[in-house]
């Protein structure tokens, strides 16, 4: 059987390969339908993972698509939910930033939540301005190739458009937010932001 795809999903080998191999505990914030946390639980040694989500019923989908997984899956909201600072060795989203209502209180709960020398990496959408045209352009081909080639999946969480920040926004907001932090384009028109909490791994 056809593994499920799409662009999002294409992303979460990304994410993946950015946890140190000696991650302790990993969260995913807006895990969807749940593909990325799974992947994250099959790692040998394998970390605690904890997956985040607002909505309930599609918390219960990835649930139920993963009943084997050492995954705890979690119903809450990022910016309220009680997780104790700097409790994470990697935290890591996609597609889910976009959707949040304040940018830059978003990025500071993310980063609040990595240990020193951890990792936060997202994988996001930013809106199209004139000077991203030819990118634009570039990545709307590749994700229709990519789509048509490999028979796009869609996902169950609900959809979140036009996204809030474009590109050059969201750098300017991300490096006044969590210095350091780095931004690149990545092909099918998503970005990939990415931090490591200042001092010492654990």
């Amino acid at each position: 059987m056809r593994e499920p795809w799409n662009a999002n999903l294409h992303y979460d080998a990304r994410l993946a390969d950015l946890v140190p191999a000696g991650a302790r505990a990993v969260l995913e914030v807006g895990c969807g339908d749940g593909f990325l946390a799974a992947r994250l639980a099959e790692r040998s040694p394998s970390p605690q993972v904890v997956a985040l989500d607002v909505d309930a019923p599609v918390l219960a989908r990835a649930r139920s698509r993963f009943p084997d997984a050492a995954v705890d899956w979690t119903h809450g909201d990022l910016l309220t939910h009680p997780f104790e600072p700097a409790s994470f060795d990697a935290v890591v989203s996609n597609a889910t930033l976009h959707h949040l209502p304040d940018t830059a209180a978003a990025l500071r709960r993310l980063g609040s939540l990595v240990r020193p020398g951890g990792t936060l990496g997202i994988v996001g959408l930013t809106r199209t301005e004139r000077r991203d045209l030819p990118w634009s352009v570039a990545a709307s081909l590749s994700l229709g190739v990519a789509n048509r080639v490999r028979r796009k999946w869609d996902h169950s969480a609900p959809l979140h458009w036009p996204p809030p920040h474009t590109y050059r926004e969201l750098r300017a907001c991300a490096t006044a937010t969590l210095p350091g932090a780095r931004l690149r384009r990545l092909l099918m028109g998503r970005y990939l932001l990415t931090w490591r909490a200042p001092g010492p791994a654990a």
